[in-house]
């Protein structure tokens, strides 16, 4: 992995996990867990998916369908 990849991963991952507190009103340990636990961040961590390329309202949006769903529909 190069840095450029993994210094905007890190990025993305602090906006979603701020997202997550912000919109379901939870302290940031369980938001982190969600976070590192989710389908979207396996697919983030995967450069191949070029989802590092995304803006973080765009990825959170996957994230959200997620945590709401229980899966991801479309990617």
């Amino acid at each position: 992995m190069s840095e450029h990849f993994q210094y905007l991963k890190e990025g993305l991952v602090a906006d979603l996990v701020n997202q997550v507190m912000a919109d379901y009103n939870l302290d940031l340990e369980k938001a982190l867990d969600i976070v590192y636990s989710s389908d979207v961040f396996q697919k983030l961590s995967d450069p191949a998916t070029a989802l590092y390329k995304e803006g973080p309202a765009y990825i959170f949006s996957f994230l959200k369908e997620e945590l709401e769903k229980g899966k991801i529909n479309s990617f």
